[in-house]
C-alpha cells in the first residue's frame, strides 16, 4: 500500500508545458496559474498489459498552496478478479526551480517530499509522456 501511495503521489503533480521565450520566473508563474485553484484528473497505467494496474487520481490544487488527492487503483488478478484500492493524500505544493530546472515540489502530510520536473514546450500543451494524462476538470473543491 505504501508503494501505491508513493507512486500515486509521484504521478500526481506531473508535467506542464508553457510557452518558451520568457524568464524562468514568468514561466514558473504561468505554471502555477495553470494548476492554481484547479481540479485535475490524472490517469496512468503501471505494469504489463494483462496484469498491470490502472490509476485514476482526482487532484485539487488549492490556491492556499495545499493539494487534496482522491485516488483509485484497479487491476485484474490471475483468477480474473478485479482488485480495487481507494486512497487519499494531501499536503502542500509549489512551483520552484531545482538545479536550474522548473519543478513542482510537494510535501505529503505523511512527510514524503517529492519533486516532479515541469517540461516547457513551445506550443503550451500539457505533456506528461509515458501514457500519463492530465485533464482540467474545473475549479478545485478546497476547504476554506
Amino acid at each position: 500500500m505504501r508503494s501505491v501511495l508513493f507512486t500515486a503521489g509521484t504521478a500526481l503533480l506531473l508535467v506542464l508545458s508553457v510557452a518558451t521565450g520568457s524568464s524562468a520566473q514568468s514561466a514558473a508563474s504561468a505554471v502555477k496559474e495553470f494548476f492554481n485553484g484547479q481540479q485535475m484528473l490524472v490517469t496512468y497505467r503501471e505494469g504489463g498489459p494483462v496484469y498491470g494496474t490502472f490509476f485514476t487520481l482526482e487532484v485539487h490544487f488549492c490556491r492556499s498552496g495545499r493539494y487534496i488527492t482522491l485516488g483509485e487503483s484497479r487491476r485484474h488478478t490471475v483468477l480474473d478478479n478485479e482488485q480495487v484500492n481507494r486512497f487519499t493524500d494531501e499536503g502542500t505544493w509549489e512551483i520552484t526551480t531545482f538545479r536550474g530546472q522548473l519543478v513542482l515540489r510537494y510535501l505529503s502530510v505523511s512527510g514524503q517530499p517529492n519533486i516532479v520536473t515541469v517540461n516547457v514546450a513551445p506550443n503550451g500543451r500539457v505533456s506528461l509522456g509515458d501514457g500519463i494524462s492530465v485533464v482540467r476538470q474545473g475549479p478545485a473543491q478546497c476547504p476554506r
